[in-house]
């Protein structure tokens, strides 16, 4: 019986790899948002270049972080993906979007924003200034000043409503005096208001209160990079938030304060960017990639003839293991009798 396992799984093994010259691309769904997304993520980094990524270590540096996952996080498909994670999550034109940005992934918040403009919604954004390591950490061209360039350039008009220092407690916790003072002067060049709450609930709620804005009601998602302090409240990092569209109950995330849990306790999706490398994976994004090309514009798929062989093939595979068990139960009832 343990034999005819390993032949079945063996030919399955030579099957699936005999199927893959045989895969097509498919497009995915949204692909003019995507494009358009694409082609303003682009645009973004284009004007920005280089100062896109900061050095290492600075003033207002919060956290560590591998080179290589903020070079990849630079790769333009990943608006495409903010695009599908949003439409998913019922985003349209129109659509109120609460968004929570840092320092960190500038990249991504790019990639977040040209998705959000592709699709016509309207964003309320929050942001922090300080940064973990290769990313917005020039003191003198951070996050915020980034957003004030593109927001010139006119590739969108939204900007941060209002900006906290950052790092432990949202406070700048973990930056210097000094660090502390130019986070702040960045806040007071770009405009936006300074979250200058006692601690990290205030903070918290800041946040909440800007989003529900006028109408009194939270936005119906709340997109977050990063991983900010105030997103997961007192917990930390201990609180699981998967990375992606998150909707739904999860239980020991909505026990918790953050922003997360204010969202996902009133059956408001939460979209969380966070690993880098993995999201890479997923969708199949390298640095070396062409843009337009990952698995966030297309999947690869068998014709239809090859999945009914495939399925007919499974279905023979599950029934001879069925039979198998069977005829051993068997034999065992015989042999005890």
């Amino acid at each position: 019986m343990v034999r005819r396992m390993w032949l079945l799984l063996a030919a399955t093994m030579l099957l699936i790899a005999l199927c893959q010259p045989f895969l097509q691309a498919r497009p995915t769904l949204y692909q003019t948002e995507k494009q358009a997304a694409l082609a303003l993520a682009q645009q973004a980094q284009a004007l920005l270049g280089p100062r896109i990524s900061g050095p290492e270590y600075s003033w207002i540096t919060t956290t560590l972080a591998p080179p290589e996952a903020k070079r990849l996080s630079r790769h333009p498909d990943f608006a495409a993906v903010s695009v599908g994670w949003l439409k998913q999550a019922g985003v349209g034109p129109g659509s109120r979007v609460a968004v929570n940005l840092s320092g960190s992934f500038p990249a991504l918040n790019i990639a977040v924003l040209a998705a959000i403009e592709a699709v016509g919604a309207q964003p309320v954004i929050t942001s922090s200034v300080g940064a973990s390591t290769w990313g917005a950490t020039d003191p003198e061209f951070t996050w915020l000043d980034m957003e004030r360039e593109l927001v010139a350039a006119g590739l969108w008009r939204w900007r941060t409503v209002a900006a906290s220092l950052g790092g432990v407690g949202d406070s700048g916790g973990g930056l210097t005096a000094e660090g502390k003072e130019l986070a702040q002067a960045a806040i007071h060049r770009s405009g936006a208001n300074l979250i200058a709450a006692t601690d990290l609930q205030g903070a918290i709620g800041r946040r909440l209160q800007l989003y529900r804005g006028e109408t009194g009601e939270l936005p119906p998602v709340l997109v977050n990079v990063g991983g900010s302090h105030v997103l997961f409240g007192e917990a930390g990092h201990r609180a699981p938030l998967p990375q992606g569209l998150n909707r739904g109950y999860h239980p020991l995330l909505v026990a918790q304060d953050g922003l997360a849990a204010a969202f996902l306790q009133t059956n408001r999706p939460v979209i969380h960017f966070i690993n880098v490398r993995q999201l890479a994976a997923q969708y199949g994004i390298a640095a070396d990639t062409p843009p337009g090309t990952s698995g966030a514009f297309f999947t690869r798929q068998l014709p239809p003839f090859l999945r009914i062989l495939a399925g007919c093939w499974l279905a023979g595979v599950i029934w001879l293991l069925w039979r198998g068990n069977k005829a051993g139960f068997c034999l065992q009832q015989s042999n005890n009798k």
